[in-house]
């Protein structure tokens, strides 16, 4: 499977340190409760092809530079100036980057995302449509089955009901309004 999310994520989760002295382990609070928001917010088949990058200023130790949790694709730019340079390296090297959807606020990553054909969406407005249940992405995903949701590429994601029957007198007002009269 190719990657179709990719997220910057400390600029997702905004850390800042508490105080002059942050208590112990408060950056690795900061990341394990994003991993548990977008764990519970997305869907399996989209988890399996996510990837978030972390500046490499405080890696866990007790984990590697990469891993997996939940699905998700975990990296840490241990070997690059910062997490920017890594997410420009993982899009110029995606193969097919118009099915990728780029989350950053960064000028410079939003740039290599729009110059590889890539979608991209500004951090914070992202992740609150995705726990208002709007999953943005830049390709339309396959519907299982019976699955009455209807999903649209990007511009929400979100599950949406087919309209039921229109009444006959409203369909006779619309046609009125519009021109349409018997």
């Amino acid at each position: 499977m190719s990657l179709l999310l990719l997220i910057d994520g400390y600029n997702l989760s905004q850390p800042i340190a508490p105080s002059s002295a942050p208590p112990p382990g408060w950056l690795e609070n900061n990341r394990r409760v994003l991993l548990r928001d977008l764990t519970n917010h997305l869907p399996d088949a989209v988890r399996d092809q996510t990837c978030v990058v972390f500046d490499a200023a405080d890696p866990p130790r007790d984990r590697p530079d990469r891993y997996t949790q939940q699905g998700i694709d975990i990296q840490f730019a241990v070997r690059h100036a910062s997490a920017d340079e890594l997410l420009q390296e993982i899009i110029r090297a995606h193969h097919t980057p118009k099915r990728l959807m780029v989350v950053s606020s960064d000028h410079q990553v939003q740039l290599a995302a729009k110059r590889r054909g890539a979608k991209f969406f500004d951090s914070q407005p992202w992740l609150d449509d995705l726990t208002d249940g709007k999953l943005h992405l830049a390709v339309k995903l396959p519907q299982p089955p019976g699955n009455p949701s209807d999903q649209d590429g990007g511009a929400g994601q979100g599950t949406r009901q087919k309209p039921g029957p229109v009444a006959p007198e409203e369909v006779s007002d619309w046609l009125r309004e519009f021109g349409f009269e018997d």
